[in-house]
């Protein structure tokens, strides 16, 4: 979430400039959108690498699937040198070079999705300070109105400034708080027990796994046979 939590310290640091400073709001503002448009670039160069990651992750993935094929040619030839054990010892690591891929696959998509996700929140950003600098005068005049009326101090820094574009900035501010606070969550709920029970399972695989090599070697000197 760096590629966000970084957007989220500038928006909230100059919502705040703007009410607790008395300087130019009209030059505040401007800082603003060059401050942010600063951090939305840094975003975007972390978002190309996530992109190239995933896409890094498919070749992976299609490499490892190479590597599966090519330990099922190995095993064939194994069994036509009749060393039925070496046979069985290349299905292994095919076995091992798919389950990889899989894994890798998985990866890819989490990768794509989360790609995708960061692509259309930075466009929103990006609509939003699109906004804020095209009423740059308006707002800072609302700006100077709110400074000399008294208000709340709980109250958002958005109403506190007028509303607007402010209160938009605002909301996206407090938007990824959220994503923040449950990726968060998550972490700090993960079950205790979740390496050991990982562990049983990797066995309760294993034994299956060999079992599905049984099958497979039957299979191909069935099919060596006919």
């Amino acid at each position: 979430m760096a590629i966000f939590s970084r957007l989220n310290r500038v928006i909230k640091s100059n919502l705040n400039a703007l009410i607790d400073q008395a300087e130019d709001p009209d030059k505040l503002i401007g800082q603003t959108v060059t401050d942010m448009k600063s951090a939305l670039g840094r975003a975007r160069k972390e978002l190309i690498e996530a992109m190239g990651s995933a896409k890094r992750l498919d070749k992976k993935e299609k490499e490892l699937g190479a590597e599966a094929a090519e330990w099922e040619r190995k095993a064939v030839l194994a069994l036509e040198q009749d060393d039925e054990e070496l046979a069985r010892e290349a299905l292994r690591r095919k076995a091992r070079a798919l389950k990889e891929a899989q894994s890798v696959r998985a990866r890819a998509a989490d990768q794509a999705t989360a790609a995708d996700a960061m692509k259309a929140q930075l466009e929103r950003i990006e609509e939003k300070l699109d906004d804020l600098k095209a009423r740059q005068k308006t707002l800072a005049a609302q700006v100077r109105r709110a400074r000399t009326e008294p208000t709340a101090p709980d109250r958002p820094a958005g109403e506190r400034l007028g509303g607007g574009a402010f209160s938009d900035l605002e909301r996206m501010a407090d938007h990824i708080d959220r994503l923040d606070s449950e990726v968060e969550a998550h972490e700090l709920l993960e079950d205790p027990r979740r390496a050991e029970l990982d562990a049983k399972f990797r066995a309760l695989e294993s034994e299956q796994g060999e079992s599905g090599i049984d099958d497979e070697l039957a299979a191909l000197k069935a099919k060596l046979g006919g």
